[in-house]
């Protein structure tokens, strides 16, 4: 009976949580992220929360952050009193944004021939991997072929923390492991947008004389979505994601997205990854000028854009936390047919380069390297510096895929 009464005290302790509620934009004004210091009680967390007039709407125990809806029109004033609380380690504002576009040039669209049209106009002939149309001009540029007749990153289990992942794209469907929606942990993961499967596609298409390959075309995908059909989302929901990502043995991340202003919550969360055993991979920003966040953390891979001509994209931002420069000017990938019949587009942005980086430390990952530190060693010993780009440019270079199959 006393195991009984202690369980039901449990129970009786647990956090109100709207845990069904989806994040969405409205009220989004309205919503803060809170961290206690470790020495603050149960009782006395809902005592303040509930003092201030908060709601619970959710929590990533494990970063010990709660999401609070304020009442209308307060957030502002009760921040600020929390901010003041000795017993509150941290309170930030939820940021509703758009992640993918809110840059200048996000990703600037190109009129391209579809795959069929293109090949009808060829002379028949015996194509090899690494010269066929399949192989778009970004994953001949890191020379991922190269690598293919060893290491194609089989089974390397890679998430693409975006719009979501069409599930029926032929390049695609077949390399899907899993997904998860954290904007709505009760809806589907599906790209309701376009971004998500084009980044997915230069990761890890499938090699099979059609449409596109990616860098890595055996990897296994997961589609963790936080952004809507409008690229936006919540800065709670990226966070959840990424836990997502932590606590579901994902070896490696790419975050073709990003914004210009710090998130301590956010770097929070990709320490945690990082200490899992997660390589983080994040867009350098599409503005020309510092690098955007997460990407400026040390914890991640910051990747910048790289034309056709060897030069850095106009719209690439820069800085000394770029380690890698990569393919993102012009660069095929699938989309959803329902944007696109032929399912192949081509976009520019640095979340085009970035997947080139994410596929190759896939590759990393599959030849050895067991850690996000080895894995970020493995692709600076295999890349090469373009000689007219400075060091905030391009970091370490582009990587070679030849090199990194040795």
């Amino acid at each position: 009976m006393r195991k009984w009464l202690w369980f039901l005290g449990l129970l009786a302790l647990a956090w109100p949580v709207r845990g069904d509620a989806a994040l969405t934009a409205e009220g989004a004004q309205d919503r803060l992220i809170v961290a206690f210091k470790p020495a603050v009680g149960f009782l006395e967390k809902q005592r303040i929360l509930e003092a201030e007039g908060l709601e619970i709407v959710d929590e990533i125990p494990a970063l010990g952050l709660i999401l609070a809806q304020a009442p209308e029109g307060r957030s502002f004033a009760i921040k600020s009193r929390l901010f003041a609380d000795p017993r509150i380690a941290a309170v930030e504002r939820d940021v509703w944004r758009k992640w993918i576009e809110a840059q200048p040039a996000s990703f600037q669209e190109i009129a391209m021939p579809s795959v069929e049209s293109v090949l009808g106009q060829l002379p028949p002939r015996k194509m090899r991997a690494s010269d066929s149309d399949e192989v778009q001009w970004g994953v001949r540029r890191v020379n991922a072929p190269a690598a293919w007749a060893s290491n194609r990153g089989d089974g390397v289990r890679v998430a693409i923390v975006d719009t979501g992942i069409d599930p029926e794209h032929p390049e695609l469907k077949d390399k899907i492991a899993g997904g998860y929606n954290a904007l709505d942990k009760s809806a589907p993961w599906a790209d309701d947008h376009f971004h998500g499967t084009h980044v997915a596609g230069i990761v890890a298409a499938k090699l099979d004389g059609q449409g596109v390959v990616g860098v890595a075309p055996k990897a296994s995908l997961y589609a963790v979505k936080v952004l809507n059909k409008e690229g936006s989302g919540s800065l709670f929901g990226i966070i959840g994601g990424i836990m997502w990502c932590a606590q579901n043995n994902i070896q490696v991340i790419n975050m073709s997205l990003g914004a210009p202003q710090e998130m301590p919550f956010m770097q929070q969360v990709l320490q945690f990854a990082q200490r899992a055993g997660v390589t983080i991979v994040a867009a350098a920003g599409n503005d020309s000028k510092a690098v955007n966040y997460p990407a400026a953390y040390p914890e991640a891979i910051a990747v910048s854009a790289l034309d056709q001509e060897d030069k850095i994209a106009t719209f690439s931002s820069r800085g000394p936390e770029v380690a890698f420069i990569a393919p993102g000017v012009k660069v095929p990938s699938s989309v959803p047919r329902w944007h696109e019949a032929s399912g192949i587009k081509a976009y520019s942005g640095t979340s085009m380069a970035t997947p080139h980086v994410t596929g190759l430390a896939a590759l990393a990952v599959a030849k050895g390297a067991s850690t996000p530190e080895a894995v970020r060693a493995m692709l600076k010993a295999s890349a090469l510096r373009i000689p007219n780009l400075g060091d905030s440019e391009q970091g370490a270079g582009v990587i070679d895929g030849g090199r990194l199959a040795r």
